[in-house]
């Protein structure tokens, strides 16, 4: 007597079936496709009366310096920023001298000579999610420096708004991403 076989019989497992792509090379294109456009590299966003000029790339926990030249004494001054969970935070400021509203404030940071400069760390002041800073003429040279970058903005902003505030780019947008280069 002859046995039938069975209907699957010599035909894989899953003849038959849909073939669905594998879930596992799923994960991983939806991987490389998150990575590519999650926020995650930080970076300062420059605008001029709302229009981005460009963004400068921090490196983790370096801060960025906005330096200019004192209206009234003539002396450069430098403020350090980190940002925190998205805030501005000023780290320490250089000065040549003491002057309105210049130095060491009791309770914020602590002061110390460095050559020629007087320098004040430690501040911890949060100043928000934002800084506008009002250009000056080009003798007051202001400039934002951030790792490997530096923005001179008098020569071409003088008078004009320039908002400075912190930003997280997709890895994707990474390439366009310019060093803003302020036209006159």
């Amino acid at each position: 007597m002859e046995t039938a076989s069975p209907p699957h019989a010599g035909r894989p497992a899953d003849a038959g079936r849909p073939r669905w792509p594998r879930t596992a090379a799923l994960l991983g294109a939806g991987a490389v496709l998150t990575a590519l456009l999650l926020p995650v590299w930080p970076a300062l966003r420059l605008s001029d009366g709302g229009d981005t000029m460009g963004h400068l790339r921090l490196a983790g926990g370096e801060p960025f310096t906005v330096s200019y030249v004192h209206s009234i004494d003539g002396l450069p001054i430098e403020e350090n920023l980190l940002v925190r969970d998205g805030r501005l935070v000023v780290d320490s400021t250089r000065v040549r001298q003491f002057g309105a509203g210049m130095g060491h404030i009791p309770g914020e940071g602590t002061g110390r000579a460095d050559g020629e400069w007087w320098v004040v760390e430690g501040m911890e002041r949060d100043i928000g999610t934002e800084l506008t800073i009002r250009v000056g003429a080009p003798a007051v040279d202001h400039r934002i420096r951030a790792p490997g970058a530096e923005v001179r903005l008098s020569p071409c902003l003088a008078a004009h708004p320039v908002r400075v505030e912190p930003v997280l780019l997709p890895t994707l947008l990474l390439p366009l991403a310019t060093v803003p280069e302020p036209e006159c």
